[in-house]
């Protein structure tokens, strides 16, 4: 064989050697590349998360903030609210007294203090009832005053008053069976009873001048 062929398959050799080595070079150089933009991929997306989680933290701190204000500011109109109402207790004017004093009338005894007699048997009255505790039921008439008996006159309406305070029938349950002069124009008596029925009275009553109408005595009847 000529040395002509043996250094051209030598060339040859050499080339391919040489073309490997730029080949293997050039892969590890893009291998080196990926490796690297993979890493800042993955660690980068970690700080950006991070970072956006601790750009988020101010948020939620603000509205934690926000809430907080909100119950505190709640807190304190429930204190004016109990101290507003505790000011109108005190002063004596306000509605909680009111609603207080209308609910102990409304519950109060009308014969608590009364001194009751058993009647005289075949009177028709079963007992009397007598309250020194009784006062005028008021008035917006003036004086001199004139008893008045016609339905719809004040003095029909305070006389009426005047009955119920006595007995405790209210006026929207309340029969009136007579309503009339009582021998003297400052006296008038009254028959009445619930609208059941279940128990009839005879009420009578005398006019205390700019006091209005006051309960003397009752008489249950049969």
């Amino acid at each position: 064989m000529s040395n002509y062929h043996v250094d051209s398959r030598y060339e040859k050799r050499d080339k391919r050697r040489k073309t490997n080595i730029v080949l293997n070079i050039l892969i590890g150089v893009v291998a080196v590349l990926i490796l690297v933009i993979g890493s800042q991929l993955i660690f980068g997306g970690s700080d950006a998360e991070k970072t956006a989680k601790y750009n988020e933290q101010p948020d939620i701190k603000l509205a934690n903030e926000e809430s907080k204000e909100e119950t505190d500011k709640e807190k304190d109109a429930v204190k004016e609210s109990d101290k507003s109402n505790e000011e109108l207790d005190e002063d004596g004017n306000g509605i909680p007294d009111e609603v207080e004093k209308t609910e102990e009338e409304s519950t109060e005894d009308p014969f608590e203090q009364a001194t009751i007699t058993e009647g005289e048997p075949g009177s028709g009255v079963t007992e009397t009832i007598e309250n020194p505790g009784w006062s005028p039921v008021g008035t917006s008439q003036t004086e001199p005053h004139s008893a008045n008996y016609d339905k719809g006159s004040q003095d029909w309406a305070e006389m009426t008053k005047a009955l119920s305070y006595a007995t405790g029938i209210p006026e929207s349950d309340m029969i009136i069976w007579f309503l009339g002069n009582n021998g003297s124009p400052n006296d008038a008596v009254g028959t009445i009873s619930p609208k059941d029925k279940s128990s009839k009275y005879k009420v009578y009553i005398t006019w205390i001048e700019n006091e209005g109408w006051k309960p003397t005595k009752i008489e249950k009847l049969n």
